[in-house]
């Protein structure tokens, strides 16, 4: 990997807080400005979104989110293209909630006692309590210090996609890294709000936990479910190697991710095989998976995708 790369895995892989997101895109400027891209930042409230490239003669967007999520107890378990197993995982990460709800609720049921004010009627504020406590610790909790996979490695893609590309090809690409994502995907619908003109009918890749598995697997939004054409040209594109495996989600397939914003998507994930297809680790200390043979597909896949375009450009 480029040597900006190995510093985002080393010392950048925390970029919660204000001071940290700001170090950050310092970094990520004064180093692509070396290779010749102007990046700049939209800012929109809360949101500081990284435009690396020229959106209005992109024909086609890589994304990603540089966010990073709170550490959590128990993983975000995903089944994003099997319909029973998504609602399994969704109910195993409710059970987890519930039993840490219940933990917190018996240490203020304790404290009412201890203080002499439980009367029955505190169960249900000490509830309300717990939920709220869990909620706030989800979106404004400490940063998990370990975050190869989620989303470093779509951070990573981004950054090793645009060093590669031949100068002659930028054009074709505007590369943006997005901020806020865990908090709801909020960068990615401010700059689809701010920027629609640009990102009209034009085509959006998302890399979202692309290093941690052997399948990756590409989730179009439901405009281009049906689109054959673009499914062979990326299929071409992102083509798979003896270690990597390259799907097109044709059937059910739900990725929670910043494609949700953009008609004409793709969101990309790395998942592992087992009973489902399903990713794991992530949003906890144990994100510490990154395959760099994963970065390499679907960096030289972009370039190659871009190669594609500017060959079929009319003159």
């Amino acid at each position: 990997m480029n040597e900006i790369s190995c510093k985002i895995l080393d010392y950048y892989q925390v970029r919660k807080t204000k001071k940290q997101k700001e170090e950050f895109r310092k970094y990520i400027i004064h180093e692509l400005n070396q290779y010749g891209y102007c990046p700049r930042i939209q800012n929109k409230g809360i949101n500081n979104n990284i435009i690396i490239g020229n959106m209005e003669k992109a024909k086609i967007f890589c994304t990603a989110h540089y966010d990073t999520q709170a550490v959590l107890p128990f993983p975000n378990l995903i089944v994003p293209n099997n319909l029973f197993g998504l609602i399994l995982s969704q109910l195993a990460i409710i059970i987890c909630v519930l039993i840490l709800i219940f933990l917190i609720n018996i240490v203020f049921i304790k404290l009412f006692v201890w203080t002499g004010l439980f009367n029955g009627f505190e169960l249900s504020i000490a509830s309300s309590i717990s939920w709220l406590i869990i909620i706030i610790w989800m979106l404004f909790g400490k940063a998990n210090k370990h975050t190869a996979n989620d989303n470093t490695s779509g951070v990573v893609t981004i950054i090793e996609s645009a060093i590669k590309l031949p100068e002659d090809f930028r054009d074709e690409v505007c590369f943006v890294l997005f901020d806020n994502e865990e908090l709801g995907l909020l960068g990615s619908a401010a700059f689809a709000k701010e920027y629609k003109k640009y990102i009209k009918n034009k085509l959006i890749i998302n890399f979202d936990c692309v290093s941690d598995g052997n399948d990756i697997f590409f989730f179009p939004t439901k405009r281009i479910k049906n689109d054959q054409s673009k499914h062979e040209v990326i299929i071409k594109a992102f083509a798979s190697t003896n270690y990597i495996s390259v799907h097109m989600n044709k059937g059910f397939g739900f990725y929670p991710s910043d494609n949700f914003n953009f008609k004409y998507a793709y969101g990309v994930c790395s998942l592992k095989k087992g009973l489902f297809y399903y990713l794991d680790r992530i949003h906890t200390s144990r994100d510490i998976i990154f395959n760099e043979e994963n970065i390499e597909l679907l960096s030289d896949g972009v370039c190659k995708l871009v190669n594609t375009i500017h060959l079929h450009k009319p003159q």
